[in-house]
């Protein structure tokens, strides 16, 4: 049995602000045509410093200092402590990345970019563009220092490599795990090694 999976708290959603900043909007319309007089002058100030509000956290991912998107992709590992997940594990288990058919591109400009295969890092607390589920991502990282999000674990280890990589994203470092992209050409496939007490429990 699956643990709940992890949400995002509304205010980070990003598909509830922005239905936020649209009902501000349409009801600050229909009270500037009500002509209400000053109350209805302070209702609708007040209602747009909301929507100000609710819009400023929409651009906060874009602003934030250590680099990630609203997603949790990391644009750089520059400054990032890289950390094995489990270097003392001697039984990993391979596991094959989720919805990495949609990522593609990025799969292919990680690989493009690195001699042998990019360097394969566990973001927790991610999720897909105006989703609200949160989850453990697989990123690649390039030669370079560019970071591609390739995927997502399966639903059953999720919760459990999610409690191994926390404390590392506490502390500022990132969980590196070992990646194979596998396929000459699309599609490709994405693969990791995790440590076996990942599907313990």
């Amino acid at each position: 049995m699956h643990p709940s999976p992890r949400r995002k708290p509304l205010w980070r959603w990003e598909v509830f602000l922005f239905a936020v900043v649209l009902l501000l909007a349409i009801v600050s319309g229909f009270l500037v045509r009500a002509d209400w007089g000053l109350g209805g002058a302070i209702a609708v100030v007040a209602l747009l410093v909301v929507a100000v509000a609710a819009a400023g956290l929409l651009m906060v991912p874009l602003l934030r200092p250590n680099g990630r998107d609203s997603e949790n992709t990391l644009r750089s590992v520059e400054g990032v402590e890289l950390v094995p997940l489990d270097g003392d594990d001697s039984d990993p288990r391979s596991v094959r990345v989720l919805q990495s058919e949609r990522r593609q591109t990025a799969i292919e400009a990680a690989r493009a970019k690195s001699a042998g295969e990019p360097t394969g890092v566990l973001t927790p607390d991610a999720s897909r563009w105006l989703g609200r589920r949160l989850q453990v991502a697989v990123d690649l990282v390039a030669d370079d220092g560019a970071v591609y999000r390739a995927g997502f674990l399966p639903p059953e280890i999720d919760g459990r490599v999610d409690a191994l990589v926390r404390p590392l994203a506490a502390r500022g470092a990132a969980a590196v795990v070992p990646v194979r992209v596998v396929g000459a050409e699309r599609p490709f496939r994405v693969e990791i090694d995790v440590p076996a007490r990942a599907f313990l429990g």
